[in-house]
């Protein structure tokens, strides 16, 4: 049974520049221990045409590409971007770029923005949950997320290895099982608490799968923050339904209905594959599981759409 057509707004590439900053570090297993999957854009084509997928919006995945080296970080983003810029202009229909910032560095991260949305034409940015350690919604941020707002980007997190784990807990557990979900809900609520929706509202925020724990801790974050101090005017539940959720991942049935109580409209769900770090034939059954929803078209091609043709 062919699959129905979808635009892809979570999947991956591993551009050279990319590659080599792994190689340089040894780095052929990934978070969690994860063998570093093979890619190239006719993988990533073939894999679209078996998922129905007509068009991808590429990005980095986890370990960040900040590794402790400014210049490393700097230079590595410009490579990744601009290559990531050539594919657009090869492959105009089927790949769109989220570009990557070489965080925490502020100044050379706001000319990356520029660059980006002046030289290459690119608007969407994928960011990591946190940045050595910093999350998203830390002031220091700020003029980042002024220039992204001055863009009117669309903005992607990703999760990546927490700033800090708990010792003796769950250390057998790769950190894309349960850390990833939990570091991307402790950004988007950092991001919340800190006003960055409020003050930057020109930038669009797609969650990744589904918002994680986020479906779960609306309703408590939302009544607890109504009533805590130097929280004023914070509104959790609306800022949560203001943004934008991919469903990538094994996210059915909880998460997906937790997000409907949550008030986030259908408008706001995007289809991800999690592509190249996800198995084709997983993604296939994931993919035929969510075909079966109601009305998911909307979700597939008319939300994305959307979405990125705004900018």
């Amino acid at each position: 049974m062919k699959l129905k057509e979808r635009i892809d707004t979570h999947t991956h590439y591993l551009p050279p520049a990319y590659n080599a900053m792994l190689d340089r570090r040894d780095l052929h297993f990934l978070d969690g221990g994860f063998p570093r999957p093979e890619w190239s854009a006719e993988i990533h084509l073939k894999n679209m045409e078996t998922l129905s997928i007509t068009k991808a919006y590429l990005s980095l995945s986890s370990p960040h590409l900040h590794m402790g080296d400014k210049a490393e970080a700097v230079e590595t983003a410009r490579g990744c971007n601009e290559f990531g810029a050539e594919l657009m202009k090869k492959y105009p229909e089927k790949f769109g770029i989220m570009a990557s910032l070489p965080l925490p560095e502020i100044e050379a991260s706001v000319d990356e923005v520029r660059y980006c949305a002046k030289k290459l034409d690119i608007r969407g940015f994928c960011l990591m949950t946190n940045s050595n350690g910093i999350y998203l919604g830390d002031p220091m941020f700020d003029p980042v997320m002024e220039e992204l707002n001055r863009v009117h980007a669309v903005v992607s997190l990703h999760p990546t290895q927490p700033g800090a784990v708990p010792s003796g807990v769950c250390e057998k557990l790769p950190f894309p099982l349960m850390e990833f979900f939990f570091d991307t809900s402790r950004t988007v609520i950092n991001l919340i608490l800190n006003r960055v929706p409020q003050r930057f509202p020109n930038v669009r925020f797609i969650i990744p799968h589904a918002g994680a724990v986020l479906p779960i801790l609306g309703d408590r974050l939302a009544g607890i923050s109504a009533v805590l101090p130097g929280f004023d005017g914070v509104d959790v539940r609306g800022s949560l339904q203001d943004m934008y959720f991919d469903l990538a991942g094994m996210i059915f049935p909880t998460q997906v209905e937790n997000l409907n109580l949550l008030g986030v409209p259908k408008e706001h769900l995007l289809y991800g594959s999690d592509g190249t770090f996800t198995p084709v034939p997983l993604c296939v059954k994931l993919a035929e599981k969510m075909d079966s929803l109601d009305g998911v078209e909307i979700i597939y091609m008319n939300n994305p759409k959307s979405l990125f043709e705004k900018y």
